[in-house]
């Protein structure tokens, strides 16, 4: 009986790691097609309430940042899934955030700003500049993504 106890801890040990690959394994996102033509970029499966509740994952996302500038950007070949490119909780009377370059070339994309989780702002995708104000804010702010297979990339600042 004393072996038994010794090797319980372990038994545990090795079905919590079995549990946890057989979970990873079963719960791979996949690409989702783009089904609505190379012209409409409009998402066809992530809907905005996935985008709030950040309840779907993300697969190829690619970033870098400019040390000159704080400018971030970010691409993908091939993004599908939710993505929060970053998130801030501020209390301030003025935010700024500038999307520069928002191109988008295949697949369904879709770039939102929310407030406490709740969808404030969508920019426009194949824009050169855009910049969105928000006033008076108490709460978390943060820049989201959403994909089906898309080819995209934009920069980004905050002032």
């Amino acid at each position: 009986m004393r072996h038994f106890k010794k090797f319980l801890p372990v038994l545990f040990a090795i079905a919590l790691i079995a549990v946890a690959v057989i979970w990873f394994i079963q719960d791979d996102l996949e690409h989702i097609e783009d089904t609505n033509g190379p012209d409409d970029f409009s998402l066809q499966v992530i809907t905005d309430e996935n985008i709030q509740n950040l309840d779907f994952g993300a697969l190829n996302v690619g970033t870098s940042t400019s040390l000159l500038s704080d400018t971030v950007t970010y691409s993908s070949e091939c993004f599908t899934g939710v993505y929060e490119v970053f998130t801030e909780n501020i209390i301030t009377n003025r935010y700024e955030i500038t999307v520069h370059h928002a191109s988008v070339e295949q697949g369904n994309f879709k770039m939102v700003l929310c407030v406490d989780d709740e969808i404030v702002h969508e920019f426009t995708l194949n824009e050169l500049s855009q910049t969105f104000v928000l006033e008076n804010v108490n709460g978390t702010v943060s820049l989201r993504i959403a994909g089906e297979s898309a080819d995209f990339q934009f920069d980004y600042y905050v002032y």
